[in-house]
């Protein structure tokens, strides 16, 4: 028979309860620890029910942190008892944070003899558990290969992605980041067509048609940044901006909340002011990364 890690879960949010049903489902023995006790109960009989944290930490093998924020987590883990309950074991941070928390808690972790990965989860809790399910991590290769199996179990599109700590943190940021303005740039597009009373069931079918364009972009963009060149032949800064000043004057003129294009229009014109008016849209790039890299 297969030894099963053992495994505790700080935090029984909705992404922590997840966790914790993830682990019971595929047969390791858990405990569970929340700071309000009452997200423990449906957990009992199922679970070991930790009565404090540093309970929970030296329960485990592995101890997953899923709590609201960094705040929170430094708030359960910085204590004498804790570290001492923790010290020799692995702590896996996978609370939403920033690469410079991700190096923080890794400095307070080393200094006491803890183990840590730090990484996060590409997915809604109802996804945990699949094989689809993207988790990254970051931290010391070796640590993350001797867990790789518990890892697992909560996605199955898990990956090492930087010995860095801050790794998983800054593809999180970069990934989300990328998402939520693609969203609310679809939102913009639904806004546009209602103001205009085009029907938003033809708006989202017709939506799939730029999609391959988005794709084809990102292509761009990849092979241009890696070298430096934006030249190309496909279409210029100069017209993508013309384009981006009419749909910010459509907006103005439906009484629509045009900020996120006229946003979007800022970064084009400062790309032209730097010289890439004939450049491919990749160029936008330098723009965006501030002054002192410029």
């Amino acid at each position: 028979m297969t030894h099963k890690a053992t495994v505790s879960i700080l935090g029984l949010g909705q992404m922590g309860a997840a966790l914790a049903r993830a682990y019971i489902d595929a047969g390791h023995p858990v405990t569970v620890w929340n700071r309000s006790p009452g997200k423990a109960e449906p957990f009992q009989g199922r679970a070991s029910v930790a009565a404090t944290p540093e309970q929970a930490c030296g329960a485990s093998d592995l101890t997953i942190l899923s709590l609201a924020d960094y705040a929170a987590c430094d708030q359960v883990l910085r204590t004498p008892l804790v570290a001492a309950a923790a010290k020799g074991r692995t702590l896996v941070q996978l609370t939403s944070g920033t690469p410079s928390d991700a190096r923080s808690g890794a400095t307070w972790a080393a200094s006491l003899g803890i183990d840590y990965l730090d990484g996060c989860i590409l997915a809604y809790p109802s996804y945990i558990g699949g094989e689809g399910t993207a988790v990254f991590y970051s931290g010391p290769r070796d640590l993350y290969e001797r867990h790789q199996s518990t890892l697992r179990v909560i996605g199955g599109a898990t990956s090492h992605v930087g010995e860095p700590i801050g790794a998983a943190a800054a593809l999180d940021c970069a990934l989300l980041g990328s998402y939520y303005g693609a969203t609310l740039a679809v939102l913009q597009g639904a806004a546009i067509c209602a103001s205009e009373e085009f029907p938003l069931d033809a708006y989202f079918e017709k939506f799939q048609a730029i999609m391959p364009l988005i794709s084809i972009t990102a292509d761009m963009c990849k092979k241009m940044l890696s070298t430096g060149n934006f030249k190309g032949t496909d279409c210029t800064l100069d017209i993508h901006t013309n384009a981006l000043r009419h749909i910010v004057r459509l907006n103005r003129e439906n009484d629509l909340d045009g900020r996120l294009p006229e946003l979007a229009l800022t970064y084009f014109e400062r790309a032209l002011q730097l010289g890439h008016g004939t450049d491919e849209m990749a160029a936008v790039f330098n723009a965006l990364q501030g002054s002192t890299r410029r």
